[in-house]
């Protein structure tokens, strides 16, 4: 584990290649994390599901693979949940027809109560393909209301929810994206759906959708919606044309929550912190591919409504206080701008600045996120700005994750993300803040 850019407190395989995450589940208060893997290949290849589990976000313990590719074909992207016969995961086989076109349809498996142990169900595929090109990623929730299982699955670039009540035998119920939300050349990956209490106590339910390429920021993104959802639709609650995104930076792609059997009231989301443009090229060596930190979310409002905000939870929060090691720790900083006024932040000892923060005018501000060019990574530079509301009390607080490259900003309270890979010659290297007159001098 010492290679340059191995995260300490962010997960990653010993080896191979890690994307999406996927069946993510609590189950007697250890967390796991499946994700897309190759083990054998540091480029994407034949999909396995790999095994992480952790007993406090933080520590995490890589596990054997838990799923192999079969005779239907190689195992994409899934989910999980907890029943009263045991824990269920929920994946794509994916596989090529005789012309060479993508064949996707879904599969059950059935996990021991340690999750060590993983059995294919005879039955499966349990949803077969209707005909699509694209139709993968399913995302199994339980639905109090309607007392019934709801499979959101990815059907191009819309999402179709499917309802069960025994998990084997699925219903089509409805789709949603079509002049939604913002669409590209690629499909709508990876959905996931969590009710969120608003701060009147209404409930919302939050849709989540991994697009790419089409993100915020060029190529891979995570948007969102808000909305209702009564057990067969999703209505938007916003305008079509209105887009939201979890993260605004270019390495926060396919987030999912866990499960937790009754619910929970803090939904904790994680996502593969890389894009699509250059995730085959990262400067990485045994392995290739990071995880998120852990994020747990809530609804706020803001002076353009309702929007998602999100915090590390409290052990990792705890983690970074706590850890030693070069070049991973978090930083606090409360931000006190007049209108008009900027505030450079360097990172690893760099002379370019990373970020910079402005206060635009008396209620609103930005930041500007830099990354200048790698050799080898193509779209890899950048250079864009974020637009936030600026708080009443005149001090925007910011917080830094830094940990061996890997940068995840959280600003006004959580309302913006943006998490950003570097790969910098001294990772290890301070932080540095100036205003913009002083470098400007």
């Amino acid at each position: 584990m010492t290679e340059t850019y191995r995260p300490h407190l962010h997960f990653s395989p010993r080896r191979g290649w890690m994307n999406d995450p996927n069946g993510m589940i609590r189950v007697d208060g250890i967390w796991h994390l499946f994700y897309q893997h190759d083990p054998d290949s540091t480029v994407h290849g034949p999909m396995h599901w790999g095994h992480g589990t952790s007993s406090d976000l933080v520590n995490w313990t890589e596990q054997p693979v838990a799923l192999y590719p079969n005779a239907l074909g190689t195992c994409f992207s899934g989910s999980a949940v907890e029943t009263d016969v045991g824990v269920k995961l929920f994946y794509t086989a994916h596989s090529r027809t005789a012309d060479g076109e993508d064949y996707q349809v879904q599969c059950l498996v059935h996990a021991n109560d340690d999750l060590s142990n993983f059995e294919s169900d005879a039955s499966n595929p349990v949803l077969p393909n209707p005909g699509l090109a694209a139709f993968r990623d399913p995302k199994v929730i339980w639905h109090q209301a309607s007392g019934k299982w709801v499979m959101l699955v990815t059907e191009g670039q819309c999402v179709g929810f499917y309802g069960s009540s025994n998990l084997r035998d699925w219903t089509y119920l409805s789709s949603f994206g079509e002049a939604h939300g913002r669409h590209s050349g690629g499909p709508w990956e990876c959905p996931d759906m969590v009710p969120l209490a608003a701060p009147n106590g209404e409930t919302v339910w939050v849709l989540i959708i991994g697009l790419n390429p089409g993100g915020y920021a060029q190529g891979s993104g995570t948007q969102y919606f808000l909305g209702s959802f009564d057990g067969t639709h999703f209505t938007n609650a916003n305008p079509p044309q209105t887009e939201l995104w979890l993260d605004y930076g270019r390495d926060y792609y396919a987030a999912q929550t866990f499960f937790e059997r009754g619910g929970t009231k803090t939904p904790t989301a994680i996502a593969w912190a890389s894009n699509w443009l250059y995730a085959r090229q990262t400067k990485t060596g045994a392995f290739r591919g990071v995880m998120s930190l852990p994020r747990e979310l809530r609804l706020v409002g803001t002076p353009d409504g309702l929007r998602v905000a999100a915090s590390a939870p409290a052990s990792v929060e705890a983690g970074f206080e706590g850890q030693g090691a070069p070049g991973t720790y978090r930083l606090d900083r409360r931000i006190t701008l007049a209108p008009g006024e900027q505030l450079a932040i360097h990172l690893f000892g760099e002379d370019q600045p990373h970020f910079i923060v402005s206060r635009t005018s008396g209620n609103r501000g930005s930041i500007r996120t830099m990354r200048q060019p790698v050799d080898g990574m193509d779209g890899f530079g950048h250079d864009y700005a974020v637009d936030l509301p600026w708080p009443g009390t005149g001090a925007l607080d910011l917080t830094l994750f830094i940990d061996r490259g890997l940068v995840e900003l959280s600003a006004a309270d959580g309302l913006i993300w943006i998490t950003n890979l570097f790969f910098p010659a001294h990772p290890e290297a301070a932080v540095v803040m100036r205003s913009l007159e002083a470098i400007d001098a």
